[in-house]
């Protein structure tokens, strides 16, 4: 054994990092897991503190030549710190000793994360060892997640822990319940199923009877449990999907948005032409079956202007309606791996394009955004690798004259990389687009636009209200309508959030018709065969529909103080008018409602048993009532629905 030794705990000490970083450092101790890319090493007998991780990363680049259970020694071995996790790259040397040098190894006993506590209270310790727990059981919190390597994750909520998260959901704005979040993978060979949101599983031992094992893992700012091989997970039971769209009436028409996820022919997208055309088939049918055939749907990351013209002659043919397409070549179309184009789809039966360009602006600074010649003035770069693409646009229908409307279609820079720069290039990104909206307002302040795509960053973030909030009167953030279990399109980690907007002008509120996040790709694993004609798992973004009824439309926000509660809606005679039930906190809405007197009630009454809860309320034009049906007739009026809605929702409510 050499004599310079320096044992892991030593170099993991009690803290987030080590104090040896940029060290190079002799280390021994058995090997407890491989992946393709390293291996991780604990020293067998510890140091016996608790605060102190025994087990570390070993960095090898290519396939390292150990095997589970060896007994080694690393040799000059850098300690580094790769996004926050402590470990050895690039050993000079790796050599094996004799199996008693090391003796056995023991998984040590760790806690599962749980809601309201920081992960790393409870992980950081463990990061790199061999830990044991006696029991795995949970219900899915995103879709199984695929990378380039092979590797697989699965989060999940243990079952203990589901009744302490908001709504069964763990959203982004919800930091306590992104706490419990735990995180599997199958890098060191253990077997992962297709799962998607909601369905529960239970991870089995390799042998009845055992406790499980895996090795405690920091992957880009979460932990993750490293499933040794020869345990699997069992799919307990599959959620069911929920998604029913419903197809409005001519006397509505709708506003879509939908990032088509790589629908280019790039290196790194679709280059095959089967594949291709297997994908503009799916996206098809998304579109006429999902969306109902929306007139008008921004779409993002098709490759070029091309890609989006065979999507819309694909429609045609799957739909039986003639769609047009509306794209122009910008400075991310040009890229030969993965071009990107923001693009436009119209039905030609409703819809008459006025005109339509993107509207680049031009910067001081640099995004590294590819010049395109004459494209900015001396001294300036262009801001956007994806311009906007402005349409001015009217849509026909039985309400009389063409109802004029502007749609821009946006894909903002990514989170992708270093985000302190990815956030200011969005902030600069959004002041330009609400300049182009404030320009239409300025020339018409009752103008009609809508301002929609994946903008890359949260409802509350910088950028978003910067958006929503430079324009004069600012913009009308269409999710505000939306009960709070609604709210996402995108599932990062785990965490449902929002990374694409529908936002309004003021102008349109009276003929605000209801928002629709259609949930049907991001609680799902994307589709494994591009030609799989599912609704579901097309892309891993959902699209969203804003519903527009020109003679104007109203809306009911309503709580029923009960889970899954069947929610009716009569008109003045008595006759219902639609029905629903309410999410896991009570919410319900009634979208796309024509302006009239309503009563509310809970449905399954029974002869001779207490009426339920009811209520009647007057919606207007642009405007929504608020009703909670816990409270014995408790009537929605003027100035308390007014200031309820106003509080929670952000938008005027019933007059």
């Amino acid at each position: 054994m050499p004599d310079d030794l320096t044992p892991v705990y030593l170099i993991q000490s009690d803290g987030a990092s080590s104090p040896l970083s940029s060290r190079r450092v002799t280390t021994f101790g058995l090997v407890s897991g491989v992946q393709s890319n390293g291996f991780y090493l604990q020293d067998p007998s510890g140091d016996d503190n608790p605060e102190t991780s025994d087990g570390i990363f070993v960095y090898t680049s290519s396939a390292p030549r150990v095997e589970t259970g060896a007994c080694i020694v690393v040799h000059g071995g850098e300690v580094a710190e790769y996004y926050e996790k402590t470990e050895l790259t690039t050993p000079r040397r790796v050599e094996t000793l004799p199996a008693e040098a090391c003796g056995g190894l023991t998984a040590a006993a760790a806690p599962l994360p749980v809601p309201n506590v920081a992960p790393e209270l409870r992980l950081e310790r463990f990061e790199g060892m061999l830990v044991a727990f006696s029991e795995l059981q949970g219900v899915v919190q995103g879709p199984t997640k695929h990378f380039s390597n092979g590797n697989v994750e699965i989060a999940l909520i243990a079952d203990r822990s589901l009744p302490y998260v908001h709504g069964g959901r763990v959203l982004r704005s919800n930091p306590s319940d992104t706490a419990g979040l735990i995180f599997l993978g199958n890098g060191l060979g253990a077997q992962l199923p297709q799962v998607g949101w909601g369905d529960r599983v239970r991870v089995r031992p390799a042998q009845p009877g055992a406790q499980l094992q895996a090795v405690v893992d920091y992957s880009f700012g979460k932990y993750l449990l490293l499933l040794l091989p020869g345990q699997e997970i069992e799919v307990l039971s599959r959620r069911a999907a929920q998604e029913h769209p419903a197809q409005p009436d001519t006397g509505a028409f709708r506003v879509c948005s939908f990032n088509v996820l790589a629908l280019g022919r790039g290196f790194d997208q679709l280059p095959d032409e089967a594949e291709y055309e297997a994908a503009l088939q799916q996206r098809a049918a998304a579109i006429a079956e999902g969306l109902q055939n929306c007139e008008i749907i921004g779409l993002q990351e098709t490759g070029k202007p091309e890609d989006a013209e065979n999507l819309a002659r694909v429609l045609s043919e799957v739909s039986g309606l003639r769609y047009s397409a509306l794209a122009f070549a910008g400075p991310g179309t040009a890229s030969p791996d993965f071009p990107l184009t923001n693009s436009l789809l119209v039905r030609d039966d409703r819809v008459t394009v006025v005109q339509a360009q993107t509207e680049q602006a031009c910067s001081r600074f640099s995004f590294s955004v590819r010049l395109v010649p004459g494209q900015c003035p001396a001294r300036l770069l262009p801001l956007f690798s994806r311009p906007p693409l402005v349409a001015d646009l009217l849509v026909s229908g039985p309400w009389g004259e063409a109802y004029p409307l502007t749609v821009i279609v946006n894909h903002w820079r990514s989170k992708r990389g270093d985000e302190s720069v990815n956030v200011v290039h969005r902030k600069l990104q959004a002041e330009h687009v609400a300049a182009l909206v404030q320009g239409r307002l300025d020339a018409d302040p009752g103008a009609h636009v809508v301002v929609l795509g994946d903008l890359n960053d949260f409802e509350d973030s910088g950028p978003v209200l910067a958006l929503q909030n430079g324009t004069q009167p600012a913009l009308v953030q269409t999710f505000d309508a939306l009960p709070p279990l609604d709210r996402y399109t995108y599932i990062f980690n785990g965490a449902s959030q929002v990374l694409d907007h529908l936002l309004l002008t003021e102008g349109m509120k009276p003929h605000f018709g209801g928002i629709d996040i259609l949930h049907i790709n991001a609680d799902y694993p994307i589709a494994q065969e591009p030609g799989e004609m599912t609704l579901y798992g097309s892309s891993d973004h959902d699209p969203l529909a804003l519903t527009v009824r020109p003679v104007g439309a109203a809306w009911i926000a309503g709580n029923a103080h009960l889970p899954n509660a069947a929610v009716e809606l009569f008109d003045d005679g008595g006759a219902v008018v639609a029905r629903t039930h309410s999410d896991a906190l009570g919410d319900f809405r009634f979208f796309d409602l024509r302006p009239a007197a309503y009563t509310v009630r809970l449905a399954g009454h029974t002869p001779g048993t207490q009426a339920p809860p009811a209520l009647r309320v007057q919606v207007e034009p642009g405007r929504a009532a608020v009703v909670e049906l816990s409270a014995p007739d408790r009537r929605a009026d003027a100035g308390a629905a007014g200031a309820l809605f106003s509080i929670f929702y952000g938008l005027a409510a019933a007059d």
